[in-house]
């Protein structure tokens, strides 16, 4: 379906239909991401070496701050992209391509360049000792250099997301996500390749990714074809296109604003899970750091499906927002708040019932301790705050205010993390950790609510509409 039918459906169709057909490719998709971080958890707990579970969770840091990178390209392009189509800014969407591709490039010499010379200073920084540290610095120089299929992959995704192509976007990401598990069979159970087999596996799986979202976007909204060209000039002008390198200053200055909240977010999970990891290094020991990974891989295999309403709104709010219709986008939010509450409660109750057969997918039953299983109910108590949480920092950047998701963000990550992981361990050991995490989704709640009505006011008064460059 063409750019324009879509948006003709977003702005005149009913709001759940809009959100039923938009929403289910995505949270497939992110239910596949979700359930393959899962599948790399259970085939390193199973088939690599001794300590590579504890290995790949103090690289996961590491691994967050390399998508991070990603999300803040594809997330600002994204909501850009998204309003110029709802307003009819031809202009600036055909400038996105070139600058995305720069900002690509950039970060990714920027990952690698820093990262391969001090992968082992940064793991060491996040707990790593002995073995697990050894392990993890393997895991995680292998993934750097897949660095710009990551970030390039990532960014791709977003933008097709934008446009409103959800099925396209949910198809490429689970071919890229086969293409993972294929690998990672091959290379770990077949050729016993242990824990670098594990990351040239996900390597493999996002180059593919890449290629077929690179292939996409030449018959995207994004790119201009000329009417009047024979078709071999019209393709390579396409190509030039698709490939160009020109960073644009002005769309520069709208993409990063517009994915700062997403990739301080990440920024944040860097830090807060550098932090976590002391602690539970200090307090603990390297079991109970292998379980703090299992927990945080169950959890993100239950939020994922969330991820999918996250990333399925912002083009229909986006849109919307572009197109002035106020009540539309309130009603739309509202909408996905309420689909992405129903569909975290079941994973809610299962969690909280049977967390040692649930822990037990990436680690051997028996040891799940008592201790182990009232820190994993308490990490998995908080789901129910999360799509909250989730929605909020995706409303605001897809309205062009992603300063205050920024702000949030922050507060959330810092001004309260750092406190309450320094002190409640004190107080409770290992479990402070988990103490923390689930009071800090509980305070947070609050002021995101009171941002919320403040801002469906505006949107109704008119002071927060777009402006055409």
């Amino acid at each position: 379906m063409e750019t324009e039918e879509q948006k003709a459906r977003i702005l005149n169709d009913n709001v759940w239909k809009i959100l039923i057909d938009f929403s289910w490719p995505a949270v497939l998709a992110m239910f596949l991401l979700g359930a393959n971080n899962v599948l790399d958890g259970t085939f390193v707990g199973h088939f690599a070496e001794q300590g590579a579970l504890a290995g790949i969770s103090i690289a996961l840091p590491a691994v967050i701050l390399l998508v991070g990178f990603g999300l803040l390209i594809g997330t600002g392009a994204g909501s850009l992209l998204s309003i110029s189509i709802g307003a009819d800014d031809t202009g600036m969407r055909y400038k996105l391509l070139g600058t995305v591709n720069s900002l690509v490039l950039l970060s990714s010499v920027l990952v690698m360049g820093l990262g391969i010379p001090f992968s082992r200073m940064l793991l060491f920084a996040m707990g790593g000792r002995g073995e697990p540290l050894a392990l993890g610095d393997v895991y995680y120089r292998t993934l750097l250099w897949g660095a710009p299929l990551w970030i390039y992959s990532i960014a791709l995704n977003s933008l097709i997301r934008a446009e409103g192509k959800m099925k396209t976007s949910a198809v490429i990401m689970a071919i890229g996500l086969a293409a993972n598990g294929i690998s990672n069979y091959v290379l770990m159970v077949v050729l016993g390749q242990g824990i670098r087999g594990a990351a040239i596996g996900t390597n493999i799986g996002m180059a593919v990714q890449a290629l077929i979202g690179a292939l996409y976007i030449t018959k995207s909204a994004l790119v201009k074809k000329g009417t009047s060209q024979a078709a071999s000039g019209n393709t390579v002008s396409v190509l030039r296109q698709v490939c160009a390198i020109t960073l644009d200053k002005t769309v520069t200055a709208k993409i990063i604003p517009m994915g700062l909240s997403a990739f301080i977010m990440q920024i944040m999970m860097v830090l807060q899970s550098m932090l976590v990891l002391n602690v539970i290094s200090w307090y603990g020991n390297a079991h109970d750091i292998a379980f703090y990974g299992v927990v945080v891989r169950l959890f993100s295999f239950v939020v994922q499906p969330l991820a999918g309403f996250m990333i399925a709104m912002p083009p229909i709010i986006g849109i919307t927002f572009g197109a002035a219709l106020p009540e539309r986008v309130i009603s739309a939010f509202k909408c996905f708040l309420t689909a992405a509450l129903i569909l975290v409660l079941p994973f809610w109750i299962f969690m909280l019932a049977v967390p040692q057969t649930a822990a037990g997918l990436m680690m051997n039953s028996a040891e799940v301790s008592t201790e182990g299983i009232v820190q994993f109910r308490l990490y998995m108590a908080l789901l129910p705050v999360m799509p909250l949480s989730f929605l909020t920092l995706g409303f605001f950047p897809a309205i062009n205010k992603g300063s205050i998701s920024s702000v949030l963000a922050i507060m959330q990550q810092i001004v309260l993390y750092v406190p309450a992981m320094l002190l409640l361990p004190l107080l409770a050991g290992v479990r402070g950790v988990y103490y923390g995490t689930l009071l800090i989704e509980l305070v947070t709640a609050i002021p995101m609510l009171m941002l919320l009505k403040r801002e469906f006011r505006l949107l109704r008064s008119g002071s927060t509409r777009w402006r055409k460059m």
